[in-house]
């Protein structure tokens, strides 16, 4: 999504700056903004990530262990962020004139809407601000469902209008590959091409609701964050993730892919360990008395 205002780039000194941690380049940095357009404008000063990549580079860390070791892939990058500490890593762009499967320049071209991959062949698939480009988001999530392997995870950005109660269709496609305008014409930065890329869908309150209907009834999660320690403060930073529930008795593929039971194991054995070491405490100083929230 593009910018409203242009940066203040002759200022002599930022809106604003600060010290903190990027998990896009997995250094200390300094952000720093331009402009008040943050979701462009407020800059990792080691890498160029902004707050929406940031953010979902955040989620996958949290919420998906041992990400970096599954197979990943992204529709439609526009960076190397997530790429470069992925081992199982794959990308495509959307090349109308190439065959779906096919390859441009080493680049794999891919319809989300109508994927080549097998099913059930991806353990993370990775789309940022690519739904509200696609003429049938509701195929495309389908379609990404239909390639993640039970238990994996579509982990994507998408905007959503905090003034709309009902997502709205901008633009279809006719039968015959013409476009139907059915409001007037919006256009976002593309990676590639002539860099402009139409919006066919804008997002409101009911997005998410919209995406459960879509999946099946997959449940979705909804990321949002402001936290400027981690370079975290933008608009439509909201990152979304959608797991494929495991089959009856079928175990994830990979231990990443328990996503939450994962984390949920582990933070149980933290509580029992903190309790084990409270009741030896005790044992050893009998008149030892442990406070509420001392774990």
């Amino acid at each position: 999504m593009t910018a409203t205002a242009e940066p203040h780039e002759d200022a002599a000194e930022p809106l604003f700056e600060n010290r903190g941690y990027c998990a896009c380049c997995r250094r200390q940095t300094v952000f720093v903004a331009h402009d008040a357009w943050l979701r462009d404008f407020y800059l990792c000063r080691n890498c160029g990530s902004i707050p929406r990549q940031r953010h979902l580079q955040t989620v996958l860390d949290e919420t998906i262990w041992g990400w970096h070791d599954l197979v990943v892939h992204e529709s439609s990058p526009s960076n190397h962020f997530i790429a470069q500490w992925c081992t199982g890593y794959s990308a495509s762009q959307y090349f109308p004139d190439v065959p779906r499967g096919a390859h441009r320049d080493g680049v794999r071209s891919e319809d989300v809407e109508a994927l080549t991959f097998p099913d059930e062949s991806i353990d993370v698939f990775i789309t940022q601000d690519v739904l509200e480009h696609v003429f049938d988001p509701e195929r495309a999530l389908q379609e990404i469902h239909r390639v993640l392997r039970p238990g994996g995870a579509h982990v994507f950005t998408a905007p959503k209008h905090r003034d709309l109660t009902a997502s709205r269709r901008r633009a279809r496609c006719r039968p015959d590959g013409t476009v139907e305008h059915l409001l007037p014409e919006d256009y976002h930065g593309n990676p590639i091409g002539d860099h402009r890329a139409l919006v066919t869908w804008d997002y409101g309150h009911d997005f998410e609701s919209l995406m459960t209907s879509w999946v099946d009834g997959a449940a979705v999660q909804t990321h949002l964050r402001v936290d400027r320690a981690l370079g975290l403060d933008a608009e439509f930073n909201e990152v979304f993730v959608i797991r494929k529930p495991l089959a009856p008795g079928r175990p994830p593929r990979a231990a990443g892919l328990g996503g939450r039971a994962a984390v949920d194991q582990i933070r149980d054995g933290v509580a029992e360990l903190s309790r084990a070491l409270r009741r030896r405490a005790g044992r050893l100083r009998p008149g030892l008395r442990w406070r509420r929230g001392s774990e």
